[in-house]
């Protein structure tokens, strides 16, 4: 949706003003809602709204059973996530894990972050991250008692070990 007011890029910002009976709805974007009239700023309301909801959202957790989709810390829901982009804080990574492995392994095509390499050294980083790997499935597969699992990755990692 285009920003309402100058028509030129995306609105990420809703404002709904009531004054006197009379409401007014607009969605906006950034550049034009820090250029709005208000008697207080937007950084000062919205912690001002942080601060209440932190009370009141004490007293409502203890009331009720937690949301799966909401933050617990900072309040923030999926679908304000799904809306924005951003998550309110580092526990929305925990309060939200399913839905965001989904997200990371559609754009990313894995739900581990690899990183980059220099092209000098990535071929030998990329071995040992995958012996690291394949020996940790191998413990997990020994405990499980997955024999015909860990003689294969027992395999892999004879293989990997006398590519070094």
């Amino acid at each position: 949706m285009l920003c309402e007011k100058c028509h030129q890029r995306q609105a990420n910002v809703f404002v709904q003003t009531s004054i006197n009976g009379q409401t007014s709805k607009m969605h906006i974007c950034q550049e034009c809602a820090e250029q709005v009239d208000t008697p207080v700023s937007f950084e000062q309301f919205f912690q001002g709204m942080l601060s209440t909801m932190g009370m009141a959202q004490s007293v409502a957790a203890a009331k009720k059973k937690p949301n799966p989709s909401e933050c617990l810390v900072c309040g923030q829901t999926y679908d304000a996530f799904k809306r924005s982009g951003r998550l309110g804080c580092a526990n929305c990574y925990d309060a939200f894990r399913t839905d965001l492995e989904q997200v990371f392994r559609s754009i990313q095509g894995s739900t581990r972050h690899e990183g980059k390499f220099p092209q000098k050294v990535e071929g030998a980083l990329k071995t040992q991250r995958s012996l690291s790997r394949l020996k940790l499935l191998l413990a997990k597969a020994i405990e499980e008692e997955k024999f015909e699992e860990a003689a294969k990755l027992r395999d892999a990692i004879k293989e990997l070990e006398g590519r070094k």
